[in-house]
């Protein structure tokens, strides 16, 4: 009112227009979040990963590093390891894909106990287990997995590394 009785009476006006039209911008900024909210709801549940998948997942990548730290002390090296999920889509539920990959780590264990096979095997610094059925191949420091269920890879990779260190 103070500021009605300073200005004039067409200031009041103004004042609760521009109100009014706050009001109506926050109503409208209000509906705009809450659509978005709902439509990433919505549509981000349906791409997003289930909690039983999230927690298969996160005690795959467990056991994959506990096994990996076995393999780095039986090396002497320092190896880091990944899980390809794309290539595990069709993978088994009751089948541990770390478990179908763990013979070829324990292929890599085996060379680095035979002769002078630590220092060769040291080139390997990353380790990829995936579930395409691909077997065992090197490129470069990554040694890579291809699991197939029922199959734990000792020795296509045994071979594999023999072969290639």
């Amino acid at each position: 009112q103070l500021l009605n009785v300073a200005k004039g009476p067409q200031w009041g006006s103004k004042i609760r227009a521009m109100a009014l039209c706050n009001s109506i911008s926050m109503v409208w900024a209000m509906r705009a979040v809450a659509a978005g909210v709902f439509s990433a709801l919505l549509f981000g549940a349906a791409s997003a990963q289930s909690l039983k998948e999230l927690r298969v997942r996160d005690a795959e990548e467990a056991a994959l590093d506990r096994e990996v730290a076995y393999t780095q002390s039986v090396c002497d090296s320092s190896i880091d390891a990944t899980i390809d999920w794309r290539s595990a889509a069709d993978w088994p539920d009751d089948v541990s894909l770390t478990l179908s990959c763990d013979g070829a780590l324990g292929a890599l264990e085996a060379y680095c106990r035979a002769g002078d096979g630590k220092s060769h095997a040291q080139k390997i610094t990353h380790f990829v287990c995936a579930g395409d059925g691909g077997g065992a191949s090197l490129n470069g420091g990554t040694l890579r997995y291809g699991a197939t269920p029922g199959d734990n890879g000792f020795v296509d990779t045994k071979a594999l590394i023999d072969s290639a260190l």
